[in-house]
């Protein structure tokens, strides 16, 4: 007997488990537990985008300059023009 693997997943409709990860092993029956698992309590939008651009910022991320930006929109829109 081989040892039991644990992964989580969520249960789409009564018959499908869409797992969080692939499970390391081939096509053959398994013992499927189900234990539901408490969901996460939703963040303010406020609270998520200051630990994203914390994030960003730790990182060293430099975001574009408006002149990059533009200069991209108009190399884009020129090559539609290619055709």
């Amino acid at each position: 007997m081989t040892a039991p693997y644990v992964v989580t997943g969520t249960l789409t409709d009564p018959r499908t488990v869409a797992l969080d990860e692939p499970l390391p092993a081939g096509t053959h029956k398994v013992r499927l537990v189900i234990e539901p698992l408490e969901p996460k309590p939703k963040r303010p939008l406020d609270e998520v985008l200051t630990e994203i651009h914390e994030r960003l910022r730790q990182s060293g991320h430099q975001p574009p300059t408006k002149e990059e930006v533009n200069a991209y929109i108009r190399e884009e829109r020129d090559s539609w023009n290619e055709r």
